[in-house]
């Protein structure tokens, strides 16, 4: 869910914090005002984990730049958003900004964000990251954001099982029409005991690797970018594996939601395909399951056909407009996002790290799971396939997500036809997307 900059909020705030922070600072009360003119501060979110390694490099930074010291500043993520909010209002957010794709479009605008081209490429090296994660940092042709981590659209599949029903593992090259055949021959050999596939008819992620591979996307300018006819072709391709077991029945679809790993289908071994992010490889599949799981690229239209496929930063690093040492800050967002030091502690815990350099220092490693093995030599061949980034998608993206998901049990529970729900679907996600 997006976070809104309320003007009220900024306001409010800011008079708060004029109010305050000459008696705050007085009485030493605010330790922003104290470390502020020989530090340069650092916020990010996440769990306590992710947060405890990045505090890790915040010291080890400090440890090694005898002319900066960095403060680290930490939180959750359910508290984060609103906290920064606060402080942007109040002027006195940190110098180095840990932030998403859909904030920098909102901060950049509001002119809360420094732009980072005339640091680049002195001070920030920003050839070792691939074009397409680049972009999705930019605002009108400049640079707000440099992508620290990357998260990637693949096709999970079960080795354990293929293995055992001597079914040949997935190419990167496979078709819509072979993800097919193969999902029914694994019903069929496995005697029925297990199904092919998820069903992610209702999953948009899933929809917009399908629609782009046509040369469709989910959104352009704020509105839906596909037509009736693709949607009822997605439907139906589901529709038919539903009724051959190639794909889960409805009932334990609905039950299957992503994110939700101890009782996704793949885990359970009610599935041996299903779609994976890069970053949930390890944590959120193969640590849950003794099966070994591999990932490949998303299927195609044709074999010579476009793959839907694109990197997405899982978040940037942002200096503040209004820091007062914008160098330093530059300095450390290139240290972060190309440096060894980053990459060796922070490994994959975001992702793969954006940056070529930091993942070629973890492939020369010898410490490497399988795992993190596995998502860094998909990582490569993704970027190789990858087409651009779509258009941002639009605040209501996500009740959009859930007119979807709705439709797509309808379907399945057979409450609907897809005649019928295809353009209920488009008529109530325009009228969604257009605020009515």
């Amino acid at each position: 869910m997006t976070t809104q900059i309320d003007r009220r909020r900024f306001l409010q705030a800011g008079l708060a914090a004029g109010v305050l922070a000459p008696l705050l600072a007085a009485c030493n009360l605010d330790p922003a005002a104290k470390e502020a003119k020989n530090s340069v501060r650092f916020s990010s979110y996440g769990d306590p984990t992710k947060l405890g390694l990045r505090s890790k490099l915040a010291d080890k930074y400090t440890a090694t730049h005898q002319n900066v010291k960095m403060v680290f500043e930490g939180t959750a993520t359910a508290e984060y958003w609103d906290k920064l909010a606060t402080q942007m209002a109040g002027g006195n957010a940190p110098d180095v900004i840990n932030i998403d794709a859909p904030r920098i479009g909102q901060y950049g605008a509001a002119g809360a964000l420094q732009s980072l081209q005339k640091y680049i490429p002195d001070t920030i090296d920003t050839k070792p990251i691939d074009h397409n994660l680049l972009v999705q940092g930019q605002l009108k042709g400049e640079q707000f954001g440099i992508p620290i981590a990357m998260s990637t659209y693949s096709i999970g599949y079960d080795v354990t099982v293929l293995d055992q029903l001597g079914l040949e593992h997935p190419k990167p090259t496979w078709t819509w029409a072979e993800y097919a055949t193969l999902a029914n021959q694994i019903r069929q050999k496995s005697g029925k005991k297990i199904y092919g596939a998820e069903d992610p008819s209702g999953d948009t992620a899933s929809l917009q690797i399908f629609l782009r591979g046509k040369g469709e996307d989910l959104y352009k300018d704020g509105s839906l970018a596909f037509t009736d006819a693709s949607l009822t072709e997605w439907f139906e391709y589901w529709a038919a594996l539903r009724a051959t077991g190639g794909t889960i029945p409805a009932d334990i679809a609905a039950q299957a939601v992503y994110g939700d790993w101890p009782n996704g289908p793949l885990v359970k071994k009610q599935a041996a395909l299903a779609h994976i992010q890069t970053p949930n490889l390890k944590g959120g599949f193969q640590d849950l399951t003794d099966h070994t799981i591999d990932i490949t690229l998303p299927p195609r239209h044709t074999k010579a056909g476009k793959c839907g496929t694109f990197p997405a930063p899982s978040s940037f690093l942002s200096l503040n407009a209004k820091s007062q040492r914008l160098d330093d800050a530059a300095a450390f967002i290139n240290w972060f996002a190309n440096g060894a030091d980053a990459a060796k502690t922070l490994r994959l815990i975001s992702g793969p790290p954006a940056s070529s350099e930091g993942r070629d220092v973890l492939v020369k490693g010898s410490d490497l799971s399988a795992s993190e093995k596995q998502v860094l030599a998909y990582t490569d061949l993704a970027l190789k396939n990858s087409s651009p980034p779509p258009q941002a998608s639009p605040a209501a993206s996500t009740a959009v997500g859930d007119l979807l998901l709705k439709v797509s049990q309808d379907i399945a529970f057979n409450k609907i036809s897809i005649k019928q729900g295809v353009p209920k679907f488009m008529a109530d996600a325009g009228k969604t997307l257009d605020g009515k």
